[in-house]
């Protein structure tokens, strides 16, 4: 009996001993060691390619332009420069980046001078040079003394910091002490709460200095997925002067934009409120007993001002529908905020599951009304078109969809009455100087026009209002010109 208690006793003395060494290791240093220190006073140059995929404004949600790039990076535990090109279709841009600990110079794919850097994109780009090489960030975490997160029984080590607005957490695997993932979570102003993961792999060794030769990064939380392939790797005693420095270099401040609101009404049913700042002009169409609105640009707080300005508009009717032109941040960004009143979305096939993804996402980081208190998302489906009325005033919604050369979801909104249609941002018909040739968006809209039939004398546009120098309140005549001109 006595040898079994004793047995047991050694036992659990051997587990708590076991158990403090493994608590007492720290992974960041011994990981530092193989993935930084090698290059204190020397360069890891790294060529490489890469798949890179972007949400831009496509034709569909989700819809992704695809490129190739190509580069080299020179990269030490404080300094990071890129040369690089990435190709779509026949198109080629280049690019440089000069960062270390004071200093962010960059000329974007494209440009010739400096992109103006500000505060916040130099805080960030730590943890950016990661997508190709994570000494730098690996150094910044040592040089910082992060401490670990909880022991447990996961096989990896986590480290957890966050910059400037961002919570970017390493990965360290217990087992060889090399680098198995970095996430980051930061706030979208559309997206919400936004995980982006680099999970690197094939790891090889020059000179005592391990590198991965893959990094696979999952953006907007797995939506969008990159590839990047290290195809050549040399240590190298100094780098090449790819920037030179201006003079009086300084970080830009960062730009705090104040809300500019502007409501015309345009008749007893239809008003017009400008969001100034965003370069957006708002539908607020007042029927007997509710409104109905359409567009809400960039992020839910312009929809709270537009929700702010129907109120006064007309006090105690309800928002009963939000529409958007089509699926762009210009006119959905904001539409968390009608969910959280209650309004139907009017969607279609084509952009029904984005709608559903908004509405769900979560917005912890900087949570708006509908994270604070939870609505159900109320639809309305449009086909082929829509009307909206209360009997005696009338609203026709029609999609348009391809024709727009825009989105395959787009909507235009017709007033028979009036004679009017609004659209979003296919017109391009300058304020001064001749009517040039439509281009194929403003050409659609035309041709669709036609198709529908429909009696209109003018069209009022949403954006751009600000900036460009073009009309927003449109004649037919002009678009029609402009459609027929050889």
């Amino acid at each position: 009996m006595k040898k079994t208690i004793t047995f047991l006793i050694s036992g659990i003395l051997i587990f708590i001993m076991n158990t403090a060494i493994a608590q007492s290791k720290n992974y960041l240093q011994e990981c530092w060691k193989k993935q930084a220190k090698p290059v204190q006073s020397t360069y890891l140059s790294l060529a490489y390619t890469e798949k890179l995929n972007e949400l831009e404004h496509s034709f569909e949600p989700w819809q992704q332009t695809h490129y190739i790039g190509k580069g080299t990076i020179w990269s030490n535990a404080e300094s990071f420069l890129k040369s690089d090109t990435i190709t779509t279709g026949k198109r080629l841009y280049n690019s440089k980046t000069h960062y270390n600990d004071s200093t962010l110079l960059f000329v974007d794919y494209g440009d010739e001078d400096f992109f103006p850097v500000t505060q916040g994109m130099f805080s960030d780009y730590v943890f950016k040079t990661a997508r190709y090489s994570p000494a730098t960030l690996i150094h910044y975490f040592y040089q910082k003394k992060v401490m670990p997160e909880k022991e447990d029984n996961s096989p990896f080590a986590s480290y957890k910091i966050t910059i400037n607005k961002t919570l970017v957490t390493l990965f360290i695997r217990k087992a060889d002490q090399l680098l198995a993932k970095v996430t980051t979570l930061g706030n979208d102003e559309l997206f919400g709460d936004v995980v982006t993961a680099l999970t690197y792999a094939e790891y090889a060794t020059i000179n005592k200095l391990y590198y991965p030769k893959l990094i696979v990064v999952e953006k907007i939380n797995g939506k969008i997925k990159d590839e990047v392939t290290i195809t050549g790797a040399q240590i190298m005693n100094d780098a090449p002067m790819l920037l030179n420095k201006p003079s009086g270099y300084v970080l830009k401040e960062e730009k705090v934009t104040e809300p500019v609101i502007k409501v015309e009404k345009h008749n007893e049913n239809i008003h017009f409120v400008e969001l100034r700042h965003t370069g957006t002009r708002v539908l607020v169409v007042e029927f007997n007993e509710f409104l109905f609105v359409s567009e809400a640009p960039l992020n839910s707080a312009n929809g709270d001002l537009i929700i702010k300005e129907a109120k006064k508009i007309a006090p105690g009717k309800p928002i009963k529908y939000f529409s958007f032109s089509h699926y762009h941040p210009h006119p959905i960004g904001g539409i968390r905020a009608f969910i959280h009143q209650g309004a139907k979305i009017i969607c279609s096939d084509v952009n029904e599951e984005y709608v559903n993804y908004l509405a769900k996402a979560p917005h912890t980081l900087l949570p708006d009304s509908l994270q604070i208190e939870s609505k159900i998302l109320l639809t309305e489906k449009i086909k082929d078109s829509l009307i909206i009325t209360d009997g005696k005033y009338e609203l026709k919604i029609y999609v348009i969809g391809k024709k727009s050369e825009h989105t395959n979801d787009f909507l235009v909104y017709y007033f028979p009455a009036e004679k009017l249609l609004f659209e979003s941002d296919l017109i391009w018909i300058p304020k001064e100087g001749e009517i040039r040739k439509a281009g194929g968006r403003q050409a659609g809209l035309y041709h669709a026009i036609k198709d529908l039939g429909l009696n209109v004398n003018t069209i009022i546009q949403s954006w751009p209002i600000e900036g460009y120098g073009l009309k927003t309140i449109i004649p037919f005549g002009d678009l029609e010109k402009s459609v027929n001109l050889k």
